[in-house]
């Protein structure tokens, strides 16, 4: 007998193929995809904690910041209001505090080295201006315009600026009367 032997002819337009190793790769593809998408899931979840986190904490910054704009405009209320209040105490120390520290010495003796020899003050006014300034009026008798002019150098070559003369008239002693105002610049 002749014994057959089968032999397997694939004569189809697609023939059969050895699919271990594509079945190989498509197992490590698997896997791959199966750690890469474990890994991504991961980092996702800690990556979504951590924005909500973050969300939480700007929040509460949003809330000190708004807490803080309001306790700030709840302050500078409380100051507008607390100068509006003391404004007048202020001024009137600030005035007392101004006036006693104001050399009037160093005035008197600043004017009194101004004047000529034959020269001498008949009436004066002094005002302490809110600017350190002081506003004086002053009457002097002097013999001549020599001594008037003299008197004017001497008061500019000291603190003394704005220097104006109002008016001049004699007296009934024969000596000329000129009213001078000016202003003295006083060192606190």
């Amino acid at each position: 007998m002749i014994e057959r032997t089968r032999l397997s002819l694939n004569l189809a337009s697609h023939p059969l193929r050895n699919r271990r190793f594509f079945y190989l790769i498509l197992s490590l593809l698997a896997v791959a995809l199966l750690l890469i998408s474990f890994f991504a899931g991961k980092i996702f979840v800690e990556y979504k904690a951590k924005a909500q986190e973050t969300r939480a904490s700007i929040k509460s910054t949003d809330k000190l910041i708004k807490d803080a704009q309001r306790d700030e405009e709840e302050f500078s209320a409380r100051i507008e209001d607390a100068i509006i209040k003391y404004k007048g105490k202020v001024d009137l120390i600030n005035s007392i505090i101004l006036g006693k520290s104001f050399s009037w010495i160093e005035f008197l003796s600043d004017l009194e080295n101004s004047l000529p020899d034959s020269s001498y003050i008949v009436s004066m006014a002094p005002t302490l201006a809110k600017d350190s300034k002081v506003h004086l009026s002053f009457k002097v008798a002097y013999s001549s315009v020599d001594d008037l002019l003299e008197l004017y150098n001497n008061l500019k070559a000291l603190k003394f600026n704005q220097i104006r003369i109002i008016s001049e008239a004699e007296n009934e002693r024969g000596l000329l009367l000129s009213e001078i105002s000016l202003n003295y610049e006083k060192d606190i």
